[in-house]
């Protein structure tokens, strides 16, 4: 299912849970070779996911690593790599591809437990909104409140490496902060955080899912906003809610907000089941991934960043749905280079994979109903073609 409908049925921990091993399976060179690495979208917006994962690993410290398999790549080693890629792709036709990929790149692919890989989506939503409150748009959407607190356990003991909690201090002690239920019906944040913009509350709840989105105006201007912080308390489903109200073969986004729309005297109650609740932030470009770069569309992709380097190239390979009327009408192959420039509460383990779509209503449509299995395999050159190859001066250069 796409990460929205995941989150929504099984929910998430407040807990990130401790990481898998990081470990991927290395592929042969002859499986390399007797792949042919079709690109669906014929190399469209390649040039720009590359340009800012490089951004990203411009900006980080030269010692940091990035693990593929046994093998440790510094910032510097990840720009050439990325290079590398495109300037081979850029001088080399579709036959003459799978030769050049065995000689110089490292292949790893990322398996779940059966083997493969799943695939969802997520996209960003636009909004109608006001700078001030209306009836039409009532719910505010709040930035981070000054008075909330990150604590990240790790620091305390490596035995809660990864684990964090968030809070306020009451009377000199760290307490959880205020749930869904006391933010948005108790109105406990009125006087200790800035509202952004005010929107409809139905559509806030789906945008803290997706975690990023726009907002048009009532005078027609817009604002981008993005993730900036939660309140700490676990993600919930509602779909237990609505298990029994909305078959399994028609549960996607576009029936459970449908079920909302249509039952205005439940909204309060299903939406306060989960009593998570995301705070957010505005920018001037994106919308962003986790490593703070604009995505791509159709090439950004979120994965478990503990297994899988951020920023790194990608090959994916599954089936994206075909629509008529707004309904399925079948499903197409599709195969393409892409780039770990994000992640998220239910992308987790190996093989799991969220396709960063765009906005409009076929990205919503596909966000909505991708739920495939495939296959995800990660690339990085060779780190005795690196040292060879001039493009480690450009690096160095820059």
């Amino acid at each position: 299912m796409s990460f929205i409908i995941l989150c929504l049925i099984y929910g998430c921990s407040l807990f990130v849970r401790r990481p898998p091993e990081p470990v991927l399976s290395q592929l042969r060179v002859r499986e390399i070779y007797s792949r042919a690495w079709p690109d669906d979208m014929n190399y469209e917006g390649l040039e720009r996911a590359v340009s800012q994962s490089i951004r990203y690993y411009e900006r980080l410290d030269p010692d940091t690593i990035f693990q593929y398999g046994e093998l440790q790549y510094s910032p510097d080693e990840m720009i050439a790599s990325l290079k590398l890629f495109l300037n081979i792709v850029n001088n080399t036709d579709q036959s003459g591809l799978p030769q050049k990929l065995k000689n110089t790149f490292l292949v790893f692919e990322s398996k779940n437990s059966e083997g493969g890989a799943f695939f969802t989506g997520y996209y960003e939503p636009l909004l109608e909104g006001s700078l001030v409150r209306t009836e039409e748009f009532p719910e505010p959407l709040y930035g981070t409140p000054d008075d909330l607190i990150q604590v990240d356990l790790g620091r305390f003991s490596d035995e809660w490496k990864n684990e964090r909690i968030v809070g306020r201090i009451q009377q000199n002690q760290l307490v959880p902060y205020d749930s869904r239920e006391e933010i948005v019906y108790q109105r406990t944040l009125k006087d200790r955080a800035e509202p952004i913009v005010y929107v409809n509350e139905i559509e806030l709840f789906f945008l803290q899912i997706q975690g990023s989105g726009l907002i048009r105006l009532q005078e027609g201007s817009l604002k981008r906003v993005n993730y900036a912080q939660k309140n700490g308390h676990p993600y919930v489903s509602i779909g237990a809610l609505l298990k029994d109200r909305i078959a399994p073969e028609e549960i996607s986004l576009q029936s459970i907000k449908s079920y909302l729309y249509d039952n205005p005297e439940e909204v309060s109650s299903i939406l306060n089941y989960n009593q998570s609740y995301v705070f957010f932030r505005e920018t001037a470009e994106g919308p962003l991934g986790n490593i703070e770069v604009p995505l791509t569309p159709g090439r950004s992709i979120a994965m478990d960043s503990r297994i899988v380097p951020k920023g790194g190239l990608a090959y994916i390979e599954t089936e994206l749905p075909l629509f008529e009327n707004d309904r399925i009408a079948g499903w197409r192959a599709a195969g393409r280079f892409a780039f770990v420039q994000d992640t998220g509460g239910a992308i987790r383990d190996h093989g799991r994979v969220d396709l960063f779509l765009g906005s409009g209503k076929e990205a919503e449509l596909t966000a909505g109903h991708l739920k495939q299995k495939g296959r995800v395999f990660v690339l990085v050159a060779r780190k005795e073609y690196l040292n060879e190859n001039p493009l480690q001066q450009m690096t160095q250069n820059r």
